[in-house]
């Protein structure tokens, strides 16, 4: 989308360093507004194409509230880079509410690892550094658009470490040339470490299930990479909700017994997006419909 292209050029992320949370989403809600004004076929009606299609509230005003939490979307992935590691530190600990997903998740690393399954909802951009914050080593699978911001995301990540702030990132890059991924997520499993990876997008190991009343492509394949596990791994399904100006993350346990593991995740999904589906990131994209 070009949205992200505006929001993430060079010129725009020169007019935020240094700004706080509230105030970057003040220059950044002005210059998104103007983008939708100007392309309401790549924005305002792909949006109610797909709010139709799920048999959702479709009316100018739900579009509207859509296209708000895209925003924030871009601000809260900016955020981090734009200022320092305190400043993330205080935003995570003033704003962000995780106590019942912080307990949950310490009981299970005892046990074992931890799968957390995301969807692109809410303040998934925040969910990482939210849980090193609190002392969770995490290994999230990302897809970095370019190297260049790979290395910025890292050595920031680095840098949040050392001064104390976080505990360590141990990414997982999709894509980057020679790198074992499958074999990576294998052996984060094996660990009482948590791996962090996405369930919503379309991938060549994912399969049909139901999401309201269509049917859309998903699981990414984490039904067979649980499969190669050796130990006990507890899976959660983790959503950061917005809240006006703050956050609560909440962990739906997903049933590994079950014969439709991507299914039960797509139903605790849902059971979100039926409070707070405004906040889901892939409705002003093609969804990948399977019907």
């Amino acid at each position: 989308m070009s949205l992200s292209r505006t929001l993430q050029s060079p010129e725009i992320l020169s007019k935020i360093i240094g700004k706080s949370f509230d105030e970057m989403k003040d220059i950044l809600m002005e210059i998104s507004n103007r983008y939708y004004e100007e392309n309401p076929k790549e924005t305002t009606d792909i949006i109610k194409k797909n709010l139709e299609s799920f048999g959702l509230p479709s009316d100018l005003n739900t579009v509207k509230k859509v296209q708000e939490h895209l925003v924030y979307h871009y601000i809260e992935k900016i955020f981090p880079l734009a200022g320092k590691p305190v400043d993330l530190a205080n935003f995570i600990k003033e704003r962000m509410e995780c106590t019942q997903a912080k307990e949950m998740l310490t009981n299970a690393i005892k046990e074992g690892s931890v799968l957390i399954a995301v969807s692109h909802f809410g303040a998934v951009e925040c969910m990482v550094t939210c849980l090193a914050y609190h002392k969770f080593i995490v290994n999230p699978v990302l897809k970095f658009t370019t190297q260049n911001f790979s290395k910025k995301l890292q050595d920031y990540a680095k840098l949040t470490e050392e001064a104390g702030f976080l505990a360590p990132i141990k990414f997982i890059e999709i894509g980057k040339p020679g790198a074992p991924n499958a074999m990576q997520m294998a052996r984060v499993l094996d660990k009482k470490e948590i791996l962090f990876t996405v369930f919503d997008e379309e991938t060549p190991h994912s399969t049909p299930v139901k999401l309201f009343n269509r049917k859309v492509l998903g699981g990414s394949g984490l039904d067979r990479l649980l499969k190669f596990a050796h130990q006990k791994v507890t899976v959660f399904n983790a959503f950061m909700i917005r809240d006006g100006k703050n956050y609560r993350m909440e962990l739906l346990p997903v049933n590994t017994n079950t014969d439709n593991l991507i299914q039960e995740m797509f139903n605790n999904m849902q059971s979100i997006l039926e409070k707070h589906y405004e906040q889901w990131y892939f409705l002003h994209e093609e969804i990948p419909f399977a019907d």
